[in-house]
């Protein structure tokens, strides 16, 4: 099928979101319509000039005036997000709240604790999620929308904001005690492992006299990413399975990864990182190099064939779906240009990804660092983003559908409607951009009244051209078919009515055409 079944790279997209008045949650849709992307792309990339960028529409301001860590719970169809709430009268508390994206329950789940609170996790089948505290880390179990507290688990002392990850059936976390926020580039902090129910203990896996964020990933992985204490240092980027712990060590080293061995340059600027669906690749979002990707088993750097973020946009955030079809790179923009692009994570795809601009006040101006999620089904892309100052912060949801080209059926005709005869009927589907990588067909569904009967579904010719042929119900009245196309890899799903008004065969019958 030649791609002129497709009318170029045409983007609309509708973007859902949710505003938060009070305590009650009320769903907004907004409708971006394509306006030129002026931004300029890196030449190293594949071209990406002829992108459009949409505005994000508004978004779901959250309570909370911090972010330190968000994550997905796949079970719960929760969005569970750690900050601080801050009072009229200047205090603040610790804020943990879930915001739903399916299933039932409250729309906002919410527990209040000691500020500050940083950081959060989720058990995989979603019956814990844990906020970390400057003491200890906090422990709730959730059920429908309701958080109830369970006993902490002991952790050392943190003055700079903890991370958790839970990996391998373990949960991880960072400590660093220090007096202020001063005294956190000097202090020595340790990664932890809390202990299990089926006897994995607790304790220190490993030390590190910098700040350290951490990123799980498929299978067990781990990475340890420290921050650098000066521009010229060169941290390095660690790369861990966790293993049972049967020899002692319940990390196995797989890699590690400097940006520059030599000194001449900057190190690794690290603002983000997340391993791809199959653990084959870690995506890392670097202050001075924008997305930098290392084979996610043994660091080795990998060549970057993604469309990068436009010129001039300093990158926050990477994501890939987890089930391996989409990646994403957010950062923070100036004006109109993007601050966030969506592609299908496997590069050979040749499509221009999806550009949206955060630059609103009721959507905030850019992605926070670590601001962006999926939902399992990579359905749902979760993006946090802030005003410029970092003191209020919207939630997005962004259907992933969206990326996909669109597709259309078209030119739809039929001939003579004679109740109980034979009928013919005629059609083209258009898709944009790439042909499909395996022959379409249209689905057909006939409604009689309340009789409904799926037809065999009918091929598409090259040319995008379809024919269908039926025998009308043996009555005189309207005949409704739906005409699909449940779409693909690269293209939407699209759909047609066709009403037809059948005719006695003595009568005379005219083509309307409908």
């Amino acid at each position: 099928m030649r791609n002129t079944l497709g009318r170029g790279s045409r983007l609309t997209t509708v973007l859902l979101a949710g505003a938060l008045a009070g305590s009650a949650l009320t769903a907004v849709t907004g409708t971006a319509s394509a306006t030129p992307g002026a931004a300029a792309p890196d030449t190293a990339a594949p071209d990406t000039a002829a992108a459009a960028v949409v505005p994000s529409g508004p978004g779901m301001e959250l309570s909370a005036a911090s972010f330190t860590q968000m994550t997905v719970d796949d079970v719960g169809q929760r969005v569970w997000i750690a900050g601080d709430r801050v009072y009229p009268d200047g205090s603040r508390d610790g804020e943990l709240v879930g915001v739903l994206y399916g299933g039932v329950g409250r729309a906002v789940a919410s527990a209040h604790m000691a500020a500050p609170l940083s950081g959060v996790a989720v058990e995989p089948d979603g019956s814990k999620v844990y906020a970390g505290q400057s003491d200890h880390i906090a422990t709730y179990s959730h059920y429908s929308g309701s958080l109830y507290p369970l006993d902490p688990i002991p952790a050392p002392a943190d003055g700079c904001g903890r991370e958790l990850v839970h990996t391998g059936g373990r949960l991880f976390f960072t400590s660093r005690p220090a007096a202020s926020p001063e005294g956190c580039a000097d202090a020595l902090g340790s990664v932890g492992v809390a202990a299990t129910a089926e006897g994995g203990k607790a304790g220190e896996v490993m030390y590190s006299s910098t700040p350290i964020h951490l990123e799980g990933g498929p299978g067990g992985l781990l990475v340890t990413a420290p921050e650098r204490w000066s521009p010229t240092a060169d941290p390095d980027l660690g790369i861990y399975r966790v293993t049972d712990g049967a020899d002692g060590n319940l990390l196995e080293f797989l890699g590690e990864r400097r940006f520059t061995e030599d000194g001449t340059d900057r190190g690794m600027d690290f603002r983000d990182a997340d391993f791809s669906a199959d653990g084959s690749v870690l995506a890392v979002a670097d202050g001075v190099r924008g997305t930098v990707l290392l084979g996610g088993q043994d660091a080795r750097f990998l060549e970057n064939h993604y469309a990068p973020l436009p010129e001039g946009v300093a990158p926050t955030a990477v994501a890939f779906s987890p089930d391996g079809k989409w990646f994403a790179q957010g950062g923070a923009a100036s004006g109109d240009a993007a601050d966030l692009t969506l592609a299908f994570a496997d590069p050979s795809v040749e499509r221009q990804p999806l550009r949206i601009s955060f630059e609103d006040e009721a959507a905030g101006h850019r992605v926070v660092p670590r601001g962006m999620e999926f939902s399992g089904d990579g359905q749902q892309l979760f993006v946090v983003t802030s005003n410029q100052e970092g003191t209020r912060f919207w939630l997005h949801t962004i259907q992933t559908r969206e990326a996909l080209a669109p597709s259309r059926i078209v030119d739809v005709t039929h001939g003579p409607a004679v109740a109980g005869g034979p009928f013919r009927v005629t059609g083209r589907l258009d898709l944009d951009g790439l042909a499909p990588t395996e022959a379409p067909r249209i689905t057909v569904q006939r409604l009689n009244g309340l009789e409904v009967a799926d037809l065999p579904s009918v091929p598409v010719a090259e040319d995008g051209t379809f024919v269908l042929e039926d025998v009308l119900p043996d009555r005189v009245g309207d005949v409704h078919y739906v005409l699909g196309y449940a779409g693909d890899e690269v293209h939407y799903r699209s759909e047609h009515w066709l009403v037809v008004e059948t005719v006695k065969a003595s009568s005379t019958v005219t083509r309307d055409g409908r």
